[in-house]
C-alpha cells in the first residue's frame, strides 16, 4: 500500500524525468544569474602589468565594481579599469588624476591639477622629462596615470591621451587574491 502511494505521488510530481529537468533548469538559471552579475555588477580581474605597483601587483586579483558610476560620479584618485581609445581588445588599470575641464600640469615629476600640487604617497617611481607638459582634460573624458610612472602607458602618452568616460568599465575597490595582498584600496582625496 505504501509503495502504491509513493508511486502515485511521484507520478503527480512528474516522476524522475521531471526531477532531472527541474535540476537542469535550476542549474541553467544559476549560470545565467552568475554571468549576468559578472557582466553588469562585479567582476574579479587579474593584474597583468606593473604600471600600478605597489598599489596593485602583477598577478593580484582585484574586484571591479561595474555599477559604481551609474549611481555616482568618477572622482580624482579612483583606481579604474578602462579600455585605451581605439583598442577594444585590452583593458588597463589606472588612477584618475583629472576630470573634465581640469588642467593637469606635470613638471619635474610634480603633478598639479588646476594649479594645486597633488600629494601622491602611492607613487613608487618618479617621472622623466617625457611626462612634462600641460594637459587639458576634454569634456566627457578623464585623465589617468599609473602609480608606477616609469612603466605606465597612460594619458601622458600622445597615443593614449584622455580616456572617454564610456571607455571606463568600473572602479577597483579591493584586492581579493593572493590572500597575502588582500586589502581594500584606500580612498584618495586631493585638495583640488
Amino acid at each position: 500500500m505504501m509503495r502504491l502511494v509513493t508511486r502515485r505521488n511521484e507520478h503527480l510530481k512528474g516522476g524522475r524525468v521531471w526531477e532531472i529537468m527541474e535540476y537542469c533548469i535550476t542549474l541553467v538559471l544559476m549560470f545565467i544569474l552568475a554571468f549576468s552579475i559578472r557582466a553588469a555588477v562585479f567582476e574579479p580581474m587579474r593584474v597583468k602589468g606593473s604600471s600600478m605597483e605597489n598599489t596593485l601587483m602583477p598577478g593580484d586579483y582585484m574586484a571591479v565594481e561595474k555599477l559604481t558610476y551609474i549611481f555616482s560620479s568618477m572622482e580624482r584618485g579612483d583606481v579604474v579599469i578602462c579600455y585605451y581609445p581605439n583598442n577594444d581588445e585590452y583593458t588597463c588599470v589606472k588612477r584618475i588624476i583629472g576630470l573634465p575641464g581640469d588642467i593637469v600640469t606635470i613638471l619635474d615629476g610634480v603633478v598639479q591639477v588646476n594649479g594645486v600640487t597633488l600629494k601622491e604617497d602611492y607613487v613608487t617611481t618618479g617621472m622623466t622629462a617625457k611626462h612634462d607638459g600641460t594637459y587639458q582634460v576634454e569634456e566627457g573624458c578623464v585623465f589617468v596615470m599609473g602609480d608606477n610612472r616609469l612603466v605606465s602607458r597612460d594619458s601622458t602618452d600622445g597615443m593614449v591621451g584622455n580616456i572617454p568616460k564610456e571607455r571606463v568599465i568600473g572602479r577597483v575597490n579591493r584586492v581579493l587574491l593572493p590572500f597575502s595582498h588582500a586589502k581594500r584600496l584606500p580612498k584618495i582625496e586631493y585638495d583640488v
